[in-house]
Order: C-alpha cells, then structure tokens, then sequence
C-alpha cells in the first residue's frame, strides 16, 4: 500500500467535498499560482500552463510534428485517469533535472519582442468540457508588471533578472522564491508557499539563464513532501507529475516536467477522494499542457 493510499483510507470517514468547496478551492489555488485576479472560472492562466523552453523555442515544429496524431490540435478527447506511476521522493529526479537544466543553453529574449505560448486544457467542470486549444502573447518587458505594480505577477523580463540573481545556497533561493511569489493566504504553510513559489518560477521561466533556473530545483528538491508520478498529460504524452504530499482528500495539484528537456509542461488537478458524484477517483478533472512556445517579434506572429 502506498503512502497516498493510506491518507485515503486514514479519511475514509470524512465528507466528500461539495461541488461548490471544489470549485471555490481551484478558483482559490489557480489566482495564487497565477498571481493576479481571474475572470474566467476555474480557467487556468496561461502564463502558468506554459513555460520558455530552450528545445521548444528552436523546434516548435517538431512538437507540432510530435502531437500531430492525438486528436484535434494535439489534444486526447477529454479528461480521464490516464496512467499513474508512483515514484516517490522527487529529490533524486529534481537534481538530475538541475544539472542537465544547468549544462543546457540559455533562452534568451530582448525588449520588444513577445512570447508566444500555444496550450491545451481540458476542465471537466466547465461547460464545455472538450479540450479547448489557446494561443497567447505576452510582452518580454512589460513595466506594469514589474516593481510590483501587478502585486506578485511578474514579466517575463523581471522573472529573467530575478533568475539571474538567485545564489547558489538551496535555503536562500528558497527565501528569494517566497518573497518574489509572496503570501496572501493566511493558512498556508512556509512549506507550500515554498514550494508554491519555486513551482510558479518554473512555470513562468519563458526566458532563463540555465545556472539560475538550475538552482530553483535544487532548491525545490531540498522541500519536505515533494513526490513525483509518471503520467500523461492533456496532449497524450509522458509526463513527471510534482505534488506536495498532502492530507487533503478531495484533490491531488500537480505541476508536470517534460521526461525529455526536464522543463514545465503543464498542470493537473487528479480528484482523489471517488466520492463526487460527476467523476471518480483518479479522474483528472483539470489538465493543461504546453503544445509551443517560442520568442517572436510582434504580437499575433507564430513561430
């Protein structure tokens, strides 16, 4: 029996969630991780569904050649369990990750140019449950999103020197992290904002020095609790699932890493507790993967 199955049937008694608490918690979970106020219900923001990557900037065909035959844009036909295979303690994998991150080139962007991000997300609780394929632009240097006028959302720009910036000691970049993606929710633990943070700078990395991003899952890897699952994310491919162990039992928050460049590609939010009535245990009830993402000139152009 693994460690999750256990916190299962340790709450075996407790309630299920209605469909309300669900709802207001994803709303509550995706505006703190997208830093900024949502409009649209449990919509996943796109500057948190897809991060720069230096592979996908230089060969975005060949990811549009990748997810070609897994249904319209690239997507599988709605949510479902997929496959789940647990790993355990993330560590080792996050280091691992750190040091091919680090030996890797940067992905680099100047003034004036726009990051062009295409994603896939299916919502089982919107209602349109298809998935649903976007394509966004978002200027590199963006002053009103920087020095704070946009709370603890960030450009693009500012996210790069922040990288640039971080030391090499794992408990100061966790320090940095916190106070770069800062607390809002009274009841949340310095570990989940921790690894809250360090999870959202991965997220958002469109442009990054390798040696700065490197450090960022150094650091993640020294957070108690962070696991890591093999799945498939929203396009049909595999994925390193990220989640930070939990006594929750409604549902399981997991960010994934490509098995190939170790980069953000998604998210995923698994119901865990089977007894809501409109999907069942290990049903991935919101999922989003990144499909692109390249540094262009203008806005509207695609790579």
């Amino acid at each position: 029996m693994d460690e999750m199955t256990a916190v299962r049937d340790l709450r075996a008694e407790a309630p299920a969630a209605e469909r309300a608490d669900l709802v207001a918690g994803r709303e509550l979970l995706l505006r703190e991780a997208a830093g900024r106020t949502r409009t649209r219900r449990l919509r996943s923001d796109w500057r948190l569904v897809a991060a720069g990557t230096a592979a996908v900037i230089t060969a975005v065909a060949v990811i549009g050649t990748q997810v070609a035959d897994r249904g319209p844009e690239g997507a599988q036909p709605g949510a479902g369990t997929g496959y789940n295979l647990e790993l355990g303690s993330a560590k080792d994998l996050l280091n691992d990750a750190a040091d091919a991150i680090a030996a890797g080139p940067a992905v680099t962007a100047r003034d004036g140019q726009w990051i062009y991000v295409k994603s896939v997300e299916t919502n089982v609780t919107d209602d349109e449950p298809d998935p649903q394929t976007s394509e966004d632009w978002m200027a590199y240097a963006d002053p009103k999103m920087e020095g704070r006028r946009a709370g603890d959302d960030h450009s693009p720009r500012e996210e790069y020197a922040f990288l640039k910036s971080l030391p090499d000691d794992p408990a100061k970049v966790r320090a940095k992290a916190r106070a770069f993606f800062y607390a809002t929710d009274p009841s949340e633990t310095r570990t989940q904002h921790e690894y809250r943070a360090l999870v959202a700078v991965l997220s958002r990395a469109y442009a990054y020095d390798p040696a700065g991003l490197a450090k960022v899952y150094r650091a993640l890897a020294t957070i108690p609790g962070v696991q890591v699952a093999e799945v498939q994310d929203d396009a049909g491919r595999s994925a390193y699932a990220l989640y930070l162990k939990s006594v929750s039992n409604t549902s399981r928050d997991e960010v994934l890493l490509d098995p190939d460049t170790w980069l953000y590609a998604g998210y995923r939010s698994v119901e865990r507790s089977g007894r809501n009535e409109e999907w069942g245990k290990g049903d991935v009830v919101i999922s989003t993967a990144r499909l692109a993402v390249a540094v262009v000139d203008r806005k509207g152009e695609k790579p």
